[in-house]
C-alpha cells in the first residue's frame, strides 16, 4: 500500500463523518514534503477556505496519532477547482453530461487525448463519451487523467 492509500484508508470514514468527501490524495512529486487533499462538501460540492483548515486541523491530528503513519509530511487542503478531476466510476456517473478533457493510457482511433461529452458509464465499466456526433466506449482502466472542462 503506497503512502497515499494509506493516508486514504486512515481519514476516508472520520472525514464523510464531519460532512466531506476526498476526492484524491496526492503526494507532492517536486521534492517538497507536502500532501494534497482534495475534497467537496457532501451536501453541496463546494469548499471553502473554512473547510480546508477544519480538514486540515482534523486530518493532522489522527495522522498523527495513527501509530502506522511512520513518514513526516505537510498538508494541504483544496477544493478540486472549476476544473474538477473525475477520479473514481462514480464521478463519470455523477457528471454525465458535462464536457470533458480525457487522456489515455493507451491510444484510441489514434489519439491519447480527447476533449468530448461525457454520456455516462456503460457495464462493465466501460465510459462514454461523444466527439462531434460519434461516440466513443473506453475502458476506465485506459484512462490515465480525466478533468471537467469549465464551462463559464
Amino acid at each position: 500500500m503506497g503512502i497515499e492509500e494509506q493516508v486514504l484508508s486512515i481519514l476516508d470514514n472520520p472525514i464523510k463523518e464531519m460532512g466531506y468527501n476526498i476526492i484524491c490524495i496526492k503526494k507532492d512529486t517536486f521534492g517538497t514534503q507536502n500532501m494534497q487533499i482534495m475534497a467537496e462538501r457532501i451536501e453541496d460540492q463546494n469548499l471553502d477556505i473554512s473547510d480546508c483548515v477544519k480538514i486540515s486541523k482534523f486530518a493532522s491530528v489522527l495522522l498523527e496519532n495513527d501509530e502506522n503513519v511512520t513518514f513526516d509530511f505537510g498538508l494541504e487542503v483544496s477544493s478540486p477547482g472549476i476544473d474538477r478531476p473525475l477520479i473514481q466510476l462514480e464521478d463519470y456517473s455523477r457528471f454525465s453530461g458535462s464536457k470533458v478533457k480525457i487522456l489515455l493510457n493507451k491510444e484510441i482511433n489514434d489519439n491519447k487525448k480527447f476533449s468530448a461529452l461525457l454520456l455516462g458509464v456503460k457495464t462493465d465499466n466501460i465510459i462514454e463519451i461523444k466527439i462531434d456526433d460519434e461516440k466513443l466506449f473506453i475502458p476506465f482502466d485506459n484512462i490515465k487523467e480525466c478533468r471537467l472542462i469549465p464551462q463559464l
